[in-house]
C-alpha cells in the first residue's frame, strides 16, 4: 500500500512522528502528483482542504483522500474525514487517540487506515454541524476556561507550576465525575443553587474582566437550569 501525505503543520508533524514510530512507510508529496493510487493523508488548514482535495481527486482517480477538518464537507466517494476528537499538537501521540471516520462506507479504505495502526470508529457519511460544535465545547471552550482559571489562581498568589497542577487535577476529576454520573456529577455553587456566592464572585471578576464575569453568570444560570430538570 502506498501512503502519501501533503501538509506538515501541527497535525501533519504528529502524523509523521506516528508513522516513523510504527514503521509505516509514507511519502511527503505536493499538489502536483498525478495518476497515483493508494492513500493520501491531507493534514492542511480548513480553508485549504476542500479545493486541494478536489484537485487531487480529479488528478488521481485511484487515490483515497483522508483529511482532518471536521468543518469541511467534500462531496466525493473517495474523500473521507479522519477527525481526532482530541486536542492535538506536534508532540501528540496518535497511538493514544481515537479518531472518528466519516464518509461513504468503504471497507477497503477502512482496512488501509487500520494497517497504519491508527485507531478509529466509523460514524457515518456526513458530519453533523453539532458534532464539530461538541468538539469546540469540550475542547476549545474547556481550554479557554482552564487558562482563565489558572490566571485567577496566579492572581490569588499561587506559583505557575502549582496553578497548573491544581487545574489539571480539577479538570480531570470533574470531567470523569460528570461522564460517570451524568448531571449528578455537576458540582459547584450553581449546582447547589448558591446564588449569593455566584453574585459575589461575578462582582469580583467584573473588577478586572467584565466579559468573563458575564460568562460566569450566564453559564451559572444554565447550570442551574440543567440541574433543576
Amino acid at each position: 500500500m502506498l501512503i502519501y501525505q501533503i501538509g506538515t503543520g501541527r497535525v501533519g508533524t504528529a502524523l509523521q512522528r506516528f508513522f516513523h514510530k510504527n514503521g509505516v512507510s509514507s511519502q511527503l508529496a505536493d499538489e502536483s502528483i498525478r495518476d497515483r493510487s493508494g492513500l493520501l493523508f491531507l493534514p492542511v488548514s480548513d480553508s485549504a482542504v476542500k479545493p486541494l482535495a478536489e484537485k487531487l481527486l480529479k488528478a488521481n482517480r485511484e487515490l483515497y483522500v483522508v483529511h482532518f477538518s471536521a468543518a469541511t464537507t467534500i462531496e466525493n466517494e473517495r474523500a473521507f474525514l479522519l477527525h481526532p476528537y482530541s486536542s492535538v499538537c506536534e508532540e501528540s501521540d496518535f497511538s493514544k487517540i481515537l479518531f472518528t471516520l466519516w464518509g461513504k462506507k468503504n471497507e477497503t479504505l477502512e482496512g488501509m487506515i487500520a494497517e497504519t495502526g491508527l485507531k478509529f470508529v466509523y460514524c457515518g457519511e456526513k458530519v453533523s454541524t453539532l458534532y464539530h460544535t461538541s468538539a469546540v465545547l469540550a475542547g476549545n471552550f474547556a481550554q479557554f476556561f482552564a487558562l482563565k482559571a489558572a490566571g485567577l489562581l496566579k492572581n490569588a498568589g499561587l506559583a505557575s507550576d502549582e496553578a497548573k497542577k491544581l487545574i489539571r487535577q480539577l479538570v480531570d476529576s470533574s470531567i470523569n465525575n460528570v461522564l460517570e454520573n451524568g448531571i449528578s456529577g455537576i458540582t459547584g455553587p450553581a449546582a447547589r443553587g448558591e446564588n449569593e456566592i455566584i453574585s459575589n464572585e461575578s462582582r469580583e471578576l467584573a473588577k478586572n474582566d467584565t466579559e468573563l464575569a458575564k460568562l460566569y453568570s450566564l453559564i451559572s444560570d444554565e447550570i442551574k437550569k440543567v440541574v433543576a430538570k
